[in-house]
């Protein structure tokens, strides 16, 4: 087949291989002498004459995004202790309680909300976790439930119509707390939460509704004069000569791991139970003694030696003493450091037992209660940069809530429609002296370091506890679904630890 190879061997040489290659030889020479290896540290050239005093460790910077809650339907659990000094205590609560419902009632967007009562005392496995009864004939419960109506008001079950619905509802209220005073000498609030809600008989079903609702957000609020001493439920050690019948180690410290049952269990329980990611769901409130300062020290209760430190109210207009036995002539709380700790790490509220009137202590729960958080605890100890009285160092941005959209042309300012919401590309699409970040229009507030009426605050600790929060007062409280931003430096040596 000499005729296939002679084409064949033409079209090759026809399409020549132009590929080019070139060896490349690097320079080199051979160093005389024995190879050695160096085996000391490296040395570092210093030269005194080029130090930087503003040397520093480079912090991380921080942006905490919060959404502010919209909760339309809330279950709240109140916890009052039933011990023999509680008398005074539970008449205040009574006697205030209105303030707390009226902000469920005339929030914004009413709340469709369930009350429940229980006492510390779980003594008792017949009572423990089940819920007090009230009566008004011929309505009868074991909880208040009220629903708003779209004419305005609330139905309760408690009476026959709206009209005159929520004042029955508070007469209910006042049956259930005035547990009375015969209750456990040892208060076990948040054992007694636990019992509550982990009860059958108080969580719905898919065919009975009843206190504990699965769409609802939850609101536990203690009301002590003493600190807790609950065993951790599903931890079994030896028994507390302190807390007779319970199952935990003897050692009290505050949230230790050898505790009446670590805080740490509480607050995760409370976090998960409406399952993981809903913390922002269920928080728990305090109404205990605040204080466990160097100075305040609090005369005993019922003869007991040990000294405690906490708050006293006189009821004979004398100066409370910091020692001795009790007279009678004086209220008495101790601190309540665990109910405090778990408030605090499930972004609750604290209040001081105290104080002589409830009146707006019990209004600012019922708002924390109605959904609208007033505190947002930081993810990490923020660089506060002190100036003025303010956190300088601390930069705060809260948005309206969003505006739903379908086209360009419902969004005001010429903004857009970005995934069905109206947002900002330039400042010049927002209010005056607005903001945009991220699509938001946002208006930046300063950030004090102490109270600010109407303003915004950076607080750290509350007492002993820890806090690292912002706390919003007033007219300042972002509205329902607004966003707040926190951003900052992180402070590289932040204490967790509070005097």
């Amino acid at each position: 087949m000499p005729w296939v190879l002679v084409p064949l061997l033409a079209a090759l040489t026809a399409c020549p291989d132009r590929t080019r290659t070139q060896k490349i030889i690097e320079p080199f020479a051979i160093v005389p002498g024995q190879p050695a290896v160096d085996s000391k540290a490296p040395s570092v050239d210093t030269d005194l004459r080029m130090d930087n005093g503003n040397f520093s460790v480079a912090s991380p910077r921080q942006c905490d995004l919060f959404q502010q809650l919209s909760v339309r339907k809330v279950d709240i659990l109140w916890v009052v202790d039933s011990s023999g000094s509680m008398a005074p205590k539970q008449a205040r609560l009574a006697a205030n309680f209105n303030g707390f419902i009226s902000q469920l009632v005339n929030a914004t967007i009413p709340i469709d909300f369930h009350i429940g009562v229980v006492t510390t005392d779980t003594d008792d496995p017949k009572t423990r976790g089940a819920l007090r009864t009230w009566s008004l004939a011929p309505y009868s419960g074991d909880y208040i439930a009220c629903t708003p109506q779209p004419t305005g008001g609330s139905l309760c079950n408690t009476a026959p119509s709206v009209d005159g619905g929520t004042t029955a509802a508070v007469l209910a209220f006042n049956q259930m707390a005035l547990v009375g005073t015969q209750g456990s000498a040892q208060e076990r609030g948040l054992l007694a939460a636990y019992l509550a809600l982990t009860n059958p008989a108080n969580v719905s079903t898919a065919s009975s509704e009843r206190f504990i609702r699965n769409d609802a957000a939850l609101y536990v609020v203690v009301v002590s004069d003493e600190d807790d001493s609950s065993c951790n439920p599903l931890v079994s050690q030896p028994t507390c000569t302190a807390d007779p019948g319970c199952r935990c180690a003897t050692d009290q410290t505050l949230g230790g791991p050898n505790a009446f049952g670590s805080t740490a269990y509480f607050t995760r329980f409370f976090e998960t139970y409406k399952g993981y990611g809903n913390g922002d769901l269920v928080a728990l409130a305090a109404i205990v003694a605040k204080d466990d300062g160097a100075d305040a020290g609090v005369p005993s209760q019922f003869g007991e030696p040990t000294q405690h430190v906490g708050c006293c109210k006189s009821l004979n207009g004398a100066d409370c003493p910091h020692l001795g036995p009790n007279d009678g002539g004086f209220e008495v709380a101790y601190f309540g450091g665990r109910y405090l700790k778990v408030a605090a790490e499930t972004g609750g509220v604290a209040v001081n037992i105290c104080d002589s009137d409830f009146q707006n202590a019990l209004a600012s729960l019922g708002y924390a209660a109605s959904g609208l958080r007033r505190e947002f605890r930081l993810s990490r100890g923020p660089e506060l940069r002190a100036m003025g009285g303010k956190a300088t160092g601390v930069e705060l941005y809260v948005s309206e809530a969003p505006r739903p959209c379908q086209v360009d042309t419902q969004c005001s300012m010429s903004q857009t429609c970005v995934n069905n919401v109206c947002a900002c590309m330039t400042a010049a699409q927002c209010a005056p002296g607005d903001q945009c970040r991220a699509g938001r229009c946002v208006k930046a507030l300063d950030v004090a370091l102490a109270s600010a009426p109407n303003g915004a605050q950076y607080v750290k600790c509350d007492g002993s506890a820890l806090r690292n929060i912002v706390r919003f007062d007033g007219n300042a409280v972002p509205e329902s679904l607004a966003s707040v931003e926190v951003c900052y430096d992180v402070q590289a040596n932040f204490s967790n630890s509070c005097p």
